[in-house]
């Protein structure tokens, strides 16, 4: 479900590439590939202040760190002879990195589109300043549920309000500027067609736009989580669960690449413990990992031929958002 508020004049700047019919149908023509990916998500940090009970933060192994400015460069610099856009993303929160300002002034010097999702707890005051002036493109405050009491129970903590009021704040202080453009995201499980409608009602005619979809409760096992509390509140939980458990071909993989803070370089977005490494920043590039990289090509070629059960990270992956 996607809702944009008919009250704002903003449009979404990654909606150009979103609606773009190659971009939408790449997976169906797979021999007329890009020489670059359409779009490139950075893991500035794994480091994250939520605990999530259904999140790949509960079963991470890998070590925790902070992308190196080397790193980041490099990426940027590469994006930048593609003119391709970037998202920090992924499986940290990105406002914990302690040069996320620098960052972004680096992406944005090199006249690049750039798009942050937080869960809105470590953004401050001049954090959103800085975006606002910088003119940071897109901006998604990541939610849960439809209430207070269903977001505090799958995030494990009581920090509603104060997502809330940073949110609020940062409409506030941008005015009418028309960057960036703010964005909620949130999944559902059970909730109510009331509740859901006025989460709507709500959030839908403050910011610039809402998506819901579904929450996949079961992309971990409990051999895979690291704490005896979260799987006796997920096991609760998956009661409630109503996403959809059927495979689709990926278009993911097709579409886009995806960094570790590390360097490391993944097809899958979701990749929370090196499961779907195609490569290494560190020993090669961007354009030949989505080129040459056997791993890439197998796994490819795995989930065309809707062998998900094959990959370990694949075999619970269902979709939860039709409009991306």
């Amino acid at each position: 479900m996607f809702f944009k508020n008919p009250d704002s004049k903003r449009e979404n700047p990654f909606r150009k590439l979103y609606d773009n019919k190659e971009f939408k149908t790449i997976h169906q023509r797979k021999d007329k590939l890009p020489d670059f990916p359409f779009l490139v998500d950075v893991e500035l940090t794994n480091h994250c202040n939520l605990k999530c009970i259904f999140c790949g933060q509960q079963a991470m192994k890998r070590d925790k760190g902070f992308m190196s400015e080397t790193t980041l460069k490099k990426i940027v610099d590469e994006c930048a002879g593609h003119n391709t856009p970037i998202r920090f993303i992924r499986l940290g929160e990105p406002f914990l990195h302690p040069k996320i300002t620098d960052f972004c002034k680096y992406v944005k010097s090199k006249g690049l589109i750039l798009h942050i999702t937080s869960n809105g707890l470590a953004i401050t005051g001049n954090h959103m300043n800085y975006l606002i002036e910088l003119g940071v493109d897109s901006l998604i405050f990541s939610l849960q549920g439809a209430t207070k009491e269903q977001y505090e129970a799958m995030r494990g903590d009581n920090t509603y309000d104060r997502l809330r009021g940073n949110v609020l704040k940062m409409v506030e202080l941008r005015k009418d500027r028309e960057n960036p453009f703010i964005h909620i995201s949130s999944t559902m499980t059970d909730e109510s067609k009331k509740e859901i409608d006025n989460f709507v009602n709500y959030w839908g005619y403050l910011i610039d736009a809402v998506s819901i979809g579904k929450t996949n409760l079961s992309l971990l096992s409990a051999a895979q989580i690291n704490s005896f509390k979260a799987i006796g509140k997920l096991e609760l939980l998956k009661k409630q669960e109503t996403i959809k458990k059927e495979y689709r071909l990926c278009t993911e993989v097709y579409q886009k690449l995806s960094i570790d803070w590390d360097g490391k370089v993944t097809c899958c977005c979701g990749d929370f413990d090196n499961f779907l490494t195609v490569g290494d920043l560190g020993r090669s590039t961007l354009f030949d990992i989505w080129n040459s990289s056997k791993e890439l090509r197998i796994f490819r070629e795995l989930l065309e031929k809707n062998m998900h059960k094959c990959l370990t990270l694949c075999s619970t992956c269902y979709h939860a958002y039709d409009e991306f």
